[in-house]
């Protein structure tokens, strides 16, 4: 199986759409939330936005853990797409206490947009303390988060730059 994870609160949306369901030659999009898994009509508009070729799936979170670890969809280019560091955390938490070996590879942290308190890092990329924490907690797991908007970005590996990260968010603004 090939597979990325990306966390993009947006889940489906035309960037997702068009730059990187070809480049990857993705065959399979798995939506993981347990909000979205439970709703029929969010599953409905998620399903009409992908083209024919692609299959989708919304998944709750333990489910595309446990199908992760035991290769359900090893004859798949798959793109797991996830809304939050918060459901990122859990989904880590899920596939590690399946299987506390398994190498999550290929975690993408490519569009939190701003809201909120939250202070912007990169062009798609904002963060507040939680975010922090959880980030912190996924890195100490020896899971490596990259971020970078499309593909053929250059990466940018959050775990060496955690400490300047954390120091951005935690410091309070001058006024």
């Amino acid at each position: 199986m090939n597979y990325l994870i990306r966390v993009d609160d947006r889940l489906v949306h035309g960037q997702v759409i068009e730059g990187w369901i070809k480049p990857l030659k993705i065959s399979l999009i798995i939506i993981c939330s347990n909000t979205v898994a439970c709703d029929i009509m969010q599953k409905t508009l998620f399903k009409l936005s992908v083209p024919a070729h692609v299959k989708l799936e919304c998944e709750k979170i333990e489910e595309t853990a446990f199908n992760i670890v035991n290769n359900k969809y090893e004859k798949e280019n798959v793109l797991v797409l996830i809304s939050s560091l918060k459901d990122l955390n859990n989904f880590v938490d899920q596939v590690l206490s399946l299987s506390k070996n398994f190498v999550l590879e290929k975690i993408n942290i490519g569009g939190l947009r701003h809201c909120g308190n939250k202070k912007q890092i990169y062009r798609a990329l904002c963060l507040d303390k939680e975010d922090v924490e959880l980030i912190k907690n996924i890195i100490s797991k020896n899971i490596v988060l990259d971020y970078y908007i499309l593909p053929g970005d250059n990466k940018i590996n959050l775990n060496t730059l955690f400490s300047e990260i954390e120091k951005n968010v935690n410091k309070e603004d001058n006024k």
